[in-house]
């Protein structure tokens, strides 16, 4: 499995790299072509691939003792991983997060017009595209942070005594935080960063309230 996870990586590795480094500097950039086209960009489909290959490698090139034996869920799933099943299982999970993130969204922007609030344009809660949009937005995301949670699952085992577990699991969420309303707002028209921004807490406070009122019953 390991051979044909090389292959995959070096088969991509060059669209993926450039892709992975100018995202990191500027998603706006980096989603040029995906902009605004109400199409699933099979391109960010492929770099997705590569993120999923090389994720791969680095769980079977770097993994730590501790977490060989650790037996915690998260341990057992690493230690399972099937490789050929890997690039439909996260697809099929990246899209399945675009879907519920536009529909989230799109719903809390809709309460923020209802409500009549005063806030400027540019602050106030939007997406401007399509579901596809935000398809396009959850590939690209997900081709980066998918790698980066996986070098942090493997590195967390190597810190001192469990140290830093916090830091690194706040890191995650704060890039987390930062890079998907910055990839929505890329590949969505007439949409800033702070309409993504203050659109994407809000549809997750809509989801994490309708999870916790449906586990209530």
């Amino acid at each position: 499995m390991e051979e044909r996870a090389v292959k995959s990586w070096l088969d991509i590795a060059p669209e993926y790299l450039s892709f992975l480094l100018t995202f990191l500097r500027n998603p706006r950039k980096a989603f040029e072509k995906a902009k605004s086209t109400s199409k699933v960009s099979s391109d960010l489909s492929s770099i997705l691939l590569g993120g999923v290959a090389l994720s791969y490698l680095i769980l079977t090139a770097a993994p730590s003792p501790a977490l060989k034996e650790d037996p915690g869920n998260i341990a057992k799933l690493l230690r399972k991983l099937d490789y050929p099943s890997l690039p439909v299982v996260a697809l099929l999970a990246t899209v399945a997060m675009a879907v519920v993130s536009h529909a989230a969204v799109k719903l809390y922007s809709l309460i923020g017009k209802l409500s009549g609030g005063k806030r400027s344009d540019s602050w106030s809660p939007k997406v401007g595209g399509t579901v596809e949009d935000s398809v396009n937005a959850a590939l690209g995301f997900a081709a980066v942070y998918i790698p980066l949670t996986s070098a942090a699952v493997c590195g967390i085992p190597w810190l001192p005594s469990g140290k830093g577990v916090g830091a690194v699991g706040l890191l995650l969420a704060i890039f987390a935080l930062i890079y998907f309303p910055w990839s929505l707002s890329s590949t969505h028209r007439d949409t800033g960063f702070f309409q993504a921004f203050f659109a994407f807490c809000g549809g997750m406070v809509l989801v994490y309230v309708t999870i916790a009122l449906m586990g209530g019953r």
